[in-house]
């Protein structure tokens, strides 16, 4: 890997790194469990299908990333 990637690759660690831990900081702030509630496991609920739509928009956006570098 080139140092041209590896600082790309660097920088977006860094990026995602930092949107984890905006995201993890808003959760505690809610003051709800979610961690432990689990609600998206339960079979058809909402919540189940926010966070799937989460989990694809996550990887699109690790994808665009990891597109990006190559």
């Amino acid at each position: 890997m080139g140092l041209v990637q590896s600082m790309s690759a660097e920088r977006n660690m860094a990026l995602l790194v930092e949107r984890r831990d905006n995201i993890r900081e808003w959760l505690e702030q809610q003051g709800e469990p979610a961690d432990l509630e689990q609600r998206h496991l339960d079979q058809g609920s909402s919540e189940q299908t926010y966070w799937h739509h989460g989990y694809q928009a996550a990887l699109d956006d690790i994808l665009k990333l990891l597109k990006s570098q190559s």
